[in-house]
């Protein structure tokens, strides 16, 4: 399949790979230009709604009345402070890829960003988690998140490293980081890290995973920023008759 918004075809074995192990990197979806463009977005959120006043900003790692530097902030939906991210080259890409892997018509597809920043020699781990864990087990659905880093990621940066084929499995149970209630991030204990795969990438490059991909970013070792846009994508949701219990989410 090749769309008007797409540089390069997304072939069956992708798809095939994609459906068996849950995860999948691609080639670059933002050129130089465009991803200076990105990082001047991004950079001008942080600066401008980088604080605990603003609601879709977060501290996912830490407490927010610890009194420390924020561990692993992100800007929630920063599509409503930028909406022309939504008008970019790159935001229709995305949208096009989704719907090909998903196999739902684009214009019916819900959508959201994460911001994500790693600050350099601080920048927290992201513990081993399911998307899905963070949602409420009422309802099904079937989503994808473009994981685009803004910055060369690296192991030592904090790429991305997955679980081939854990999204075949049911959520496992999760905890909030360090067991503590205050902090929102959640993480599980029940991964076998032996198996798993890194996927540095370079700057503009992405990876795609699963809602139930299990998935860990290390800590950012290094002396730059690990700045990362996600727009995450899903079709219609299906109400689930008999739901699981996620007795470390406030909502099941």
């Amino acid at each position: 399949m090749r769309s008007e918004t797409l540089d390069f075809e997304i072939d069956e074995h992708q798809i095939e790979a994609y459906r068996r192990d849950g995860f999948l990197t691609l080639p670059r979806l933002a050129d130089d230009p465009e991803v200076a463009w990105l990082r001047s977005v991004y950079d001008k959120l942080f600066a401008d709604y980088a604080v605990p006043e603003t609601g879709d900003y977060r501290d996912i790692a830490g407490r927010d009345d610890a009194g420390e530097p924020a561990k692993l902030p992100q800007i929630i939906k920063p599509e409503k402070y930028a909406p022309e991210l939504l008008d970019s080259a790159h935001f229709a890409r995305c949208r096009a890829i989704a719907s090909t892997f998903l196999d739902i018509p684009a214009d019916e597809l819900d959508f959201y960003g994460h911001a994500i920043l790693k600050p350099p020699r601080y920048g927290a781990p992201t513990p081993w988690h399911q998307d899905e864990a963070y949602m409420d087990p009422k309802w099904k659905w079937r989503g994808l998140s473009i994981w685009t880093p803004l910055d060369g990621a690296t192991v030592e940066s904090g790429c991305l490293q997955y679980i081939p084929g854990g999204h075949l499995n049911p959520v496992l149970p999760h905890h909030h980081i360090d067991h503590d209630d205050r902090i929102e991030g959640l993480m599980t204990d029940e991964v076998d890290d032996s198996a798993a795969v890194a996927c540095p990438l370079a700057a503009g490059e992405a990876v795609i995973h699963d809602f139930r991909a299990p998935h860990y970013a290390g800590p950012n070792q290094t002396d730059q920023p690990r700045r990362a846009y996600v727009l995450v994508f899903m079709g219609r949701p299906a109400e689930v008759a008999d739901p699981e219990p996620r007795p470390w989410l406030k909502t099941a």
